[in-house]
């Protein structure tokens, strides 16, 4: 008797201490993936999301946005979608890397993007041409954008200051309108990049001797950007929430 009572604790002990190796490995690999990088920036501040990391990193199993997230997910889709339209646009028409180089960034947001469209199974809006959006307010503020930035290169540099702190400031009111951690981790990264590409913007302006006034941003908020080293942090989940806390679910 005694020695079956021997071998079933051992057994036990055997099975507890899988469950623990097993438990163990688990959040090994967890954080593994919350310190994965999902941004990566020049010196330059040109900010590209890694976005076969974001996919990565995304929960497989989330719940449905609710109906205000769900708009601001398809709005923040087609508006990456005109930054990188526009500055396409101007790249052709001007000699600037800045241009050229956000363009591929936003590229990267767009995608980023689309992968949350896709992890929350909502239909892209996309229509597959640049130039052209679903959302009739972004289609009238192309055409608006692009007319000016055909005046000169400076006109464009300026519209590219104003595209990102539109960016900036849709951004941070969506921000506040969710927990839903992925979208958040997804929105603080492309804000993250956009803020990087208002000081290139703006650095570039200086070198033209224009001084860029900000139009939607406060004077106070855009000192403050503007006046801040370039963000070169990796954009993990835990970077994310060791700045935020846990903002999200």
């Amino acid at each position: 008797m005694k020695n079956k009572m021997t071998k079933f604790a051992v057994a036990i002990i055997a099975v507890l201490g899988w469950f623990a190796c097993d438990n163990e490995n688990d959040n090994v690999e967890n954080e593994m993936l919350n310190d994965l990088p999902l941004v990566e920036v020049t010196t330059d501040g040109y900010t590209n999301v890694l976005t076969s990391n974001l996919k990565t990193v995304l929960a497989s199993e989330t719940t449905s946005p609710l109906s205000g997230e769900e708009e601001g997910l398809l709005l923040m889709r087609e508006e990456e979608l005109l930054a990188h339209d526009v500055y396409s646009l101007f790249g052709d028409l001007y000699a600037l890397k800045i241009f050229s180089n956000i363009t591929s960034s936003e590229a990267t947001h767009a995608q980023a993007m689309l992968d949350l469209l896709n992890l929350f199974g909502l239909e892209d809006p996309a229509t597959g041409v640049a130039g052209t959006y679903t959302n009739e307010t972004l289609q009238s503020l192309y055409t608006e954008l692009t007319e000016k930035g055909k005046v000169s290169v400076e006109e464009a540099l300026q519209v590219g200051a104003y595209i990102e702190e539109v960016d900036i400031k849709d951004l941070e009111d969506l921000m506040g309108e969710t927990e839903n951690e992925e979208i958040l981790l997804v929105y603080d990264n492309l804000q993250r990049g956009s803020r990087n590409h208002l000081r290139a913007f703006v650095k570039v302006l200086k070198s033209y001797d224009i001084v860029y006034v900000p139009s939607v941003l406060t004077q106070e908020d855009f000192d403050a950007i503007i006046t801040s080293d370039i963000e070169k942090g990796n954009g993990s989940r835990n970077s994310y929430r060791y700045q935020h806390g846990n903002r999200g679910n």
